[in-house]
């Protein structure tokens, strides 16, 4: 891999490594991103090559399916961001042709704004936001087609009405085979899995499997059922009448109808509904140590309430911020 001329650091380059390699191997991915990092002198964390592979995909730069283990750059796209008159979201594939049309457009007569990724310790950056300004609505198409890309409306108001009801998948085989010492069940009221020594109650198991992935299977009135793993978390919490969702509209004035949605750590979002929620802003979800959260910026209420009610959640309605004389809220 080469370093991408419009630069952008380890996540640029990964990203210019797909966008140009286009499809592959899921876990082959995984290793060239541990790779690359350790290669710049990073120490990636625990699951690290995950978590970026996690965050690019709901950064619509590439597309997933860790059951049959591959993967596909997304199309290049220039869409809108919801309540943000003026700003669109480049984001797709970024080849070095795609690459060379946006620095072209950028010193010539487009407003072009680079948000790099800032990483906790032990993550792996992830590629820049690129944000375009724009005065009319009617140039994006005219916009897009000059940098190679589509144009989308809005991707994220349109992802609110693909959302999947969560629910049961079908019926599956019971932890078997390679679980010794792996096995382990998920307590809703911890949101946390805890080793087991058997699955003879229903709830939500995970293992792991022969080649060493993990495999998630929900159990209901003795009968399992195959269900990906965030998908079963909101299935449990949704049985134990668990919230785990929450909005919270901005202080500003004419923006009550937009804010910060707020998920608990340890209840991720399934993939399409994050997809949803980070195409809000085009920035991946701030986390919270301290309040054991995530938070997704600039998501409409009427995104935030679609998201809850596909994951059998009741959205909470936290307070409104107050704004004070001196513009801070509190």
């Amino acid at each position: 891999m080469t370093e991408p001329m419009n630069g952008g650091g380890l996540g640029g380059l990964l990203l210019r490594w797909l966008s140009e390699s286009r499809s592959g191997r899921a876990s082959v991915l995984r290793d060239g991103v541990r790779g690359q990092a350790r290669a710049r002198g990073l120490e990636p964390k625990e699951y690290a090559e995950w978590d970026w592979m996690r965050g690019a995909a709901a950064l619509g730069f590439i597309d997933l399916d860790l059951r049959a283990d591959r993967w596909s750059v997304a199309p290049p796209v220039l869409t809108r961001l919801p309540h943000t008159d003026g700003l669109a979201l480049l984001t797709g594939a970024r080849t070095a042709r795609i690459s060379a049309r946006v620095a072209e457009a950028a010193g010539e007569w487009m407003e072009l704004i680079t948000a790099p990724h800032r990483p906790h310790a032990g993550e792996v950056p992830l590629p820049d936001t690129l944000l375009v300004q724009y005065d009319d609505v009617r140039t994006l198409p005219e916009t897009a087609g000059l940098l190679g890309a589509r144009y989308v409306p809005c991707a994220a108001r349109q992802l609110a009405g693909l959302l999947p009801q969560a629910k049961l998948g079908p019926e599956a085989a019971p932890p078997g085979g390679s679980t010794a010492n792996t096995l382990e069940k998920y307590e809703p009221r911890h949101q946390r899995f805890v080793p087991v020594d058997r699955d003879g109650e229903d709830g939500l198991y995970r293992w792991r499997g022969a080649d060493y992935a993990r495999l998630t299977r929900v159990r209901r009135d003795g009968v399992f059922h195959a269900v990906e793993r965030e998908t079963g978390i909101y299935l449990e919490l949704a049985r134990h009448r668990i919230g785990a969702v929450r909005w919270r509209a901005e202080s500003g004035r004419g923006r009550a109808g937009v804010g910060r949605l707020f998920v608990d750590r340890y209840a991720p979002l399934p993939a399409l509904h994050e997809r949803a929620a980070v195409l809000c802003s085009g920035f991946p979800p701030s986390s919270s140590r301290q309040a054991q959260t995530r938070a997704y910026d600039n998501v409409p209420r009427a995104l935030a309430e679609a998201i809850a009610a596909s994951l059998c959640q009741h959205l909470e309605i936290m307070p409104r911020p107050v704004a004070t004389a001196g513009g801070r809220t509190k």
